[in-house]
């Protein structure tokens, strides 16, 4: 469960916390028993509008922002040894399909079934627990309070170890540039 606390100013633009609640309806992946993730929150421009909490909460489920906004995700990954040899692409398209992102799926000979490319600029922290950051060429090794700045690139998650492993994720709509 996560509980999310969102502030504003009220009446003699005294800040206040506007709510404070466990968020109940996680997205979850039925071929990673143990995986969730769940929205905090979204914008759908930048600078971002202060909307409404309704306006977020009903948002659709997505796994990249709007075109021109940002989204905030908590996820969490179980141990791979759970999941790993029941997985097919079946599963894997229910899952990108629960999340509007069907067309993220990265299917190659050898690469983490979850391989994914997306166009955002994604920044990561890890909260609890270790995992592994797959890329096309390298793997990196993270641990509690790293930190990953992802700039559109493709990569997948493996949780090698033997407990959940908690990131926040907010990935901000993103385009490359000639460099």
């Amino acid at each position: 469960m996560v509980r999310r606390i969102i502030t504003i100013d009220g009446e003699n633009d005294k800040s206040y916390a506007l709510a404070d609640e466990d968020l109940q309806s996680p997205l979850l992946d039925l071929a990673r028993p143990g995986f969730f993730r769940q929205k905090i929150w979204m914008t759908d421009s930048s600078p971002a509008k202060i909307q409404d909490v309704s306006w977020v909460d009903a948002a659709p489920e997505l796994l990249e922002p709007l075109a021109g906004g940002s989204i905030f995700h908590i996820h969490q990954f179980p141990p791979d040894k759970i999941w790993r040899e029941n997985i097919n692409p079946r599963k894997i398209a229910e899952y990108f399909k629960s999340s509007n992102a069907e067309h993220l799926i990265h299917q190659s000979e050898g690469a983490h079934p979850y391989m994914q490319k997306t166009d955002t600029l994604d920044l990561c922290v890890i909260l609890k627990g270790s995992i592994t950051l797959i890329l096309d060429t390298t793997e990196v090794d993270l641990h509690e309070g790293d930190s990953i700045v992802q700039r559109a690139t493709r990569h997948a998650w493996s949780n090698r170890s033997l407990e959940n492993c908690t990131i926040a994720i907010s990935s901000h709509c993103a385009k490359q540039e000639s460099v």
